[in-house]
């Protein structure tokens, strides 16, 4: 199977705009066209692999959307207030087969069938009881509150896409319609592994020129909210023939490899030269910031992903390249990622030539007005800016000098990842 082609882009020293990155990714990468069975109730996250169609009508037929009385709306003095002979009472589920006559009215619950001989419910708080009489108000118009037959869904409506992402919501439609079993495309399977000497496990003992690996624990977390499924490989030392060894094994393992570190052109940066004997290697220099080299490509026939090492640049690269590739290769159509155009409240300086991407805390002015503010520290080694920010603002590349109050892009975090 096919996903990304030989062709993408090829080794180039000049930069390339993250715009033109996504639309070569996009037009060179297929999905991975598995497909599986599986119960609606397991389907959260789930990524269709074939149209909803419904065989019904909902509501199947005409029913009450409040509790109170149903009658004929003809039966109504239109100048005075009326006076019904009470006839009995409908719950929901009920088999009802009698026909409301001329002059009287039901009590009916909400969910209902609406009876033959009425066509209008009236609010039980907007009407009252006289000994078996109900007394109606004027002003009521016919067919009030009643729930007609397929006006949610009608009968042969397509009422989800192949490739949309399932949601609560989504899966709850499909139920409505009595599905039970639906047709989705595979989880990716990512196999995901880190490189460095300096690299330690959480929890082992640590040398004095250690760090502890933070970039595997954000990159699995994030693909699994993705709902892809990780095979995490751990840490690899800079050792040529023991990353060759590992990268073999994911293939065989794996939908996708996904990688941080090793990517760059130093002597023990390994990856990138492993991919580039054993497969290929198309690689870019982004014009963003943060970024550093980002590489795609494959290895032992399974497609490859390289994030950089610096924990911020992982997370941003992760969010806007590496996120467009997995949902293109999972068959995800339809990825819907948000902005809100939304007010600096700082001066900020920058290069001319790179998209840079800012992280920004959200608040709010004397006004009520939203505001946002930079994070102090901008450096690709500060993760803590990433959990102490709401979200990203975009600056564009011919930008050089941005003013307090001016109106930008804003990415919230828990947007982009739906």
């Amino acid at each position: 199977m096919t996903q990304i082609s030989n062709d993408c882009f090829k080794h180039s020293k000049k930069r390339i705009s993250l715009e033109k990155a996504i639309s070569i990714l996009k037009k060179r990468i297929k999905c991975i066209k598995k497909t599986e069975i599986i119960k609606l109730g397991q389907s959260l996250g789930r990524i269709l692999s074939k149209d909803i169609i419904s065989k019904i009508n909902v509501p199947s037929f005409n029913n009450s959307a409040v509790d109170g009385y149903a009658f004929k709306h003809s039966d109504l003095n239109k100048k005075s207030e009326t006076s019904l002979k009470l006839f009995g009472r409908i719950i929901a589920g009920q088999n009802f087969n009698k026909k409301i006559k001329k002059g009287e009215i039901i009590r009916i619950f909400t969910g209902a069938k609406i009876p033959k001989g009425v066509d209008t419910v009236i609010m039980q708080e907007d009407c009252y009881l006289n000994n078996n009489e109900v007394i109606l108000k004027t002003g009521i118009f016919k067919g009030a509150n009643i729930r007609k037959k397929g006006e949610d869904i009608k009968n042969g409506k397509k009422i989800l896409s192949k490739g949309s992402k399932l949601r609560a919501q989504d899966i709850a439609l499909i139920a409505s319609i009595g599905i039970k079993e639906i047709s989705v495309f595979e989880k990716l399977t990512v196999g995901i592994f880190t490189t460095g000497n300096e690299l330690f496990e959480p929890g082992k003992k640590i040398s004095s020129e250690g760090v502890y690996d933070s970039n595997r624990y954000c990159l699995k977390n994030l693909l699994e909210t993705i709902n892809c499924s990780v095979q995490d490989y751990g840490i690899k030392k800079d050792n040529e023939k023991l990353i060759k060894k590992s990268l073999k094994k994911i293939s065989k393992k794996c939908d996708l490899i996904i990688t941080t570190g090793g990517m760059s052109v130093g002597e023990e940066d390994y990856v990138r030269k492993i991919i580039e004997k054993n497969g290929f290697l198309n690689f870019w220099n982004i014009a963003m910031k943060p970024g550093r080299p980002v590489a795609l490509g494959k290895i032992f026939k399974k497609p490859f992903i390289g994030l950089p090492g610096n924990p911020v640049s992982v997370m941003i690269t992760f969010l806007k390249i590496a996120l467009p590739t997995i949902n293109k290769l999972s068959g995800f159509l339809s990825p819907k990622e948000k902005s809100f155009i939304v007010t600096t409240d700082f001066d900020f300086k920058k290069k001319s030539g790179r998209k840079e991407f800012l992280r920004v805390t959200i608040s709010r002015n004397s006004n009520g007005q939203i505001k946002i503010k930079n994070y102090p520290n901008s450096g690709s080694g500060v993760f803590t800016s990433m959990v102490e920010t709401d979200g990203l603002i975009e600056l564009p590349e011919k930008l050089t000098y941005l003013k307090k109050g001016t109106k930008v892009k804003f990415f919230p975090y828990s947007e982009i990842l739906i």
